[in-house]
Order: structure tokens, then sequence, then C-alpha cells
């Protein structure tokens, strides 16, 4: 199956800005500062399906645009250790502890994590863009090579508070945004989760696939985005 993965191709300069939230080389937030007035300030969380090799480059365009926006863009880089699943999460409270009250923006695995510390008072608003929000679905149908098992060390139904699926609920200051030519993360997960948190706003994007929801240069979806962060003011 065909996808457009040119979002890689795209490249930015590294923010000369950084937060430390702890003392990993990893355990770091990269600083993107508004451009004119500051309108919001928004945590940026990568995804890559919780793998090492994936870090917060490929994201460093999308914050960029964001900040020109008049948007102070925080973008996020946390331990990808595949077996030790606390990590990710803990490193993410971590550094909304030192960021305070931001709304939060995941993509893909990141939009797992962004979904799963929605209750935190820090947090004003989630944006989970194809969100992997199935743990034990996703298990179930081997979403690449089957990375969900390695990234949790064991079968899901071991980690139920790691599973959007799978916690108690869900408020309306989240909002899920999926493309139906999704070949990742199958636009199914978005559906059913959705139908279950009735709460959760639910977009849905035609003839979109994976990357084109982090990719600046669709400045329809960019708009959309931009949106959902305001109207949480």
């Amino acid at each position: 199956m065909s996808e457009d993965r040119s979002v890689f191709e795209l490249t930015a300069e590294p923010s000369k800005t950084l937060l430390h939230y702890g003392e990993g080389a990893d355990q770091v937030i990269e600083v993107f500062r508004a451009i004119g007035a500051v309108k919001k300030r928004v945590l940026l969380i990568h995804g890559g399906y919780w793998r090492p090799e994936f870090d917060r480059s490929h994201l460093r365009p999308y914050a960029q645009e964001l900040a020109l926006r008049g948007i102070e863009t925080l973008l996020l880089e946390y331990r990808r250790e595949l077996g030790s699943p606390e990590n990710y999460l803990g490193d993410l409270i971590s550094a909304l502890k030192v960021i305070g009250p931001c709304s939060v923006i995941g993509h893909s695995a990141g939009g797992h994590l962004a979904l799963l510390v929605e209750s935190l008072e820090q947090v004003e608003s989630v944006i989970a863009l194809a969100p992997v929000s199935d743990l034990i679905a996703g298990d179930e149908l081997g979403l690449d090579d089957g990375v969900i098992r390695l990234f949790l060390g064991a079968p899901p139904s071991k980690y139920p508070h790691l599973n959007p699926m799978s916690v108690n609920g869900f408020s309306s200051k989240v909002t899920v945004i999926h493309g139906d030519e999704d070949h990742r993360v199958p636009v199914e997960l978005s559906r059913k989760f959705t139908e279950r948190f009735t709460d959760v706003a639910y977009i849905e994007l035609a003839d979109v696939g994976h990357f084109e929801l982090i990719d600046p240069r669709r400045e329809n979806i960019v708009d959309l985005v931009m949106d959902l962060v305001l109207a949480s003011l």
C-alpha cells in the first residue's frame, strides 16, 4: 500500500532552547517560541510506534509551523526503551510538571500517550492525531510487526492503565483526528474508541493518510488543529 511519507524529507533547524525534565539524554523539551503574541502553549509528542530509532526530529517542521502561527510549541523527547512502558508515560508526566498548563498534541504513538494524560490538571485539551487508542485490538492486528507487545514487554492485558480503550472515561476536552486512508494505524481504532467514549470529539478526514496529519504543508489540517487549540482558551 502506498502512502505519502514526504514529510520525512522536510527539515527544520533545532531550537536552541531546551528544557530538561530529567537527567537522561532523551528527557528534554525543545522550545519553539511563538512568533508575535503568544496565543497558546502546546506540548507536542512525536510518534514512531514507540521505537527508539524515531525521535522528535521529524516533528520539528510541524513545531516550527505552529510557532509561526503564534503557538509556543514544546516538542517533547522521551525515553524510548521497548519493554519499559512505564518510562514513556512517566517521562510525559514529568515533562508536564515542568511545563505547567498547556494543550497536548500527539501523533500516532504520541497520540496514545497524549490520551493517557487527559485527566491531569495541567492538560487543558488533548488533540490525538491518528492515535493508537486500543492496544489490545492493535496487538491482535499485529501492528508494525507486533510492536505493541515489544513496547509493553508483555500482553496488553497486563497493562490496562496504559491502554486508552481500557480506562474509565474521557472528557469533552479530547479530540481525535484520523484519516480514512491511514495504512499505519487503522482508522477503525479511532471509530471504535469514539463510539465507546461519546464525550470525545471525532473528526475523520477523507482521503488523508497517516503522515499528512503532521505535514505543515497541509494548511487545511493545520488550520483545523489551530482552531481546536485556540478553542480551549
